[in-house]
């Protein structure tokens, strides 16, 4: 997964979000006649298909700069630490799973392997299970796990994306139905959560991709 395939693969997924948006607004009854049941059900569900594309899109940006790191396979001593928690995960699991009597072996080969000289090469994506519920304040804890300038989210598009992971959760996980949360979004309200994920997402991957591309994770000598 490169960046530039990141950006597509999150465009087609927005664009689809986009789409359909555009169809709800087509069939949106005139003036104040309200809404029917089904078109509240398809709010409610679109609300579910933008969430997907944006969660889609970070997973996407995320292993993008896994893969760019990797490919420049820098020294583990001379990367950022915060780095190491990524890619020396598995013998952080390895202390976190170890018994008591063999606390000191495990951390041994933690430390060895995270103050070596060899390269950091990414092997399976450790990251994606924690990435499934995704809104704002993740990708600031990815900026920040990844070592690269603080990234912030601005104030009304932070609010709009964890209410929409809330609402997808709640249709998700059977606490409302779809059309319980679709009749609470007007068009306008509906359009300004579509512009929240399409910019913060794609400031996540030029935020990422610059601190990737540029090898900024190297530490200063």
């Amino acid at each position: 997964m490169t960046f530039a395939s990141a950006e597509e693969e999150a465009r087609e997924r927005l664009t689809e979000s986009a789409t359909l948006l555009a169809h709800l607004r087509a069939i949106a009854p005139m003036g104040r006649t309200p809404l029917d049941d089904l078109q509240k059900a398809q709010r409610g569900l679109w609300l579910v298909s933008l969430y997907a594309a944006f969660e889609r899109g970070v997973n996407a940006v995320v292993e993008a700069a896994l893969q760019e790191i990797s490919s420049h396979g820098p020294k583990s001593i001379e990367s950022a630490p915060s780095l190491h928690a990524v890619f020396h995960f598995s013998k952080v699991q390895s202390v976190k799973d170890c018994s008591y009597s063999s606390v000191f072996e495990s951390s041994i080969a933690m430390f060895q392997a995270s103050l070596s000289d060899a390269p950091l090469v990414m092997g399976d994506n450790h990251l994606a299970k924690y990435l499934q519920n995704v809104d704002g304040g993740t990708l600031e804890w990815v900026c920040t796990l990844f070592g690269a300038t603080p990234y912030a989210v601005v104030g009304a598009n932070r609010g709009r994306l964890a209410t929409l992971r809330e609402r997808r959760n709640a249709v998700a996980h059977g606490r409302e139905a779809a059309s319980q949360v679709g009749e609470r979004y007007d068009l306008t309200e509906m359009q300004r959560v579509y512009d929240a994920a399409d910019a913060e997402l794609l400031r996540f991957k030029l935020h990422m991709e610059d601190y990737c591309t540029g090898r900024r994770y190297v530490r200063a000598a």
